[in-house]
């Protein structure tokens, strides 16, 4: 074996052992799920981190983690204030945003992040266009969704264009 064999796969099926061994409180037996789990999670971990390099620009990430956390937290406060206070006036709608994240992992990204954002939910895409339902249309969705996708092409690395709609 040599050197770059043992860190790409030893070293890490070390790790996965040893937390193995720590959750099932060393249960010998239990290495009959054991072995075959640290195995798929290895394969799994070796996937991703190939494609960290083509994807998500790690020092982006910390930043979006945390902007993302507040607006979820932020949003949820909305939410929660909605559900106590009926009588708060709310127009849900259907709104449509064309789109400039490219097809594939980042406009995935992008989707499922407006997806977990209290109030929002992407209904439907049509080509580059998605339509977005919003609890209340008359809020600004659309620069939030704006927001968010500068913010995904950052952490993407993907330039973007002002012709949003």
């Amino acid at each position: 074996m040599t050197y770059e064999l043992i860190r790409r796969w030893g070293v890490p099926l070390v790790l996965l052992g040893l937390l193995w061994t720590i959750m099932s409180r060393g249960a010998a037996d239990s290495w009959v799920v054991g072995f075959p789990t640290c195995l798929l999670a290895l394969a799994a971990f070796d996937r991703l981190r190939e494609r960290r390099v083509m994807g998500i620009r790690p020092r982006e990430l910390p930043g979006f983690a945390a902007w993302f956390l507040w607006q979820s937290l932020r949003g949820g406060l909305e939410v929660a204030k909605y559900a106590v206070e009926p009588r708060m006036p709310l127009h849900p709608g259907f709104l449509r945003y064309r789109l400039s994240v490219p097809a594939g992992p980042a406009r995935v990204f992008l989707i499922n992040c407006l997806s977990l954002l209290p109030g929002t939910l992407s209904a439907n895409i049509e080509g580059d266009e998605l339509v977005l339902h919003a609890l209340d249309d008359e809020a600004d969705v659309i620069a939030e969704t704006r927001n968010l996708e500068c913010r995904v092409q950052a952490l993407y690395g993907i330039s973007g264009g002002d012709d949003h709609g």
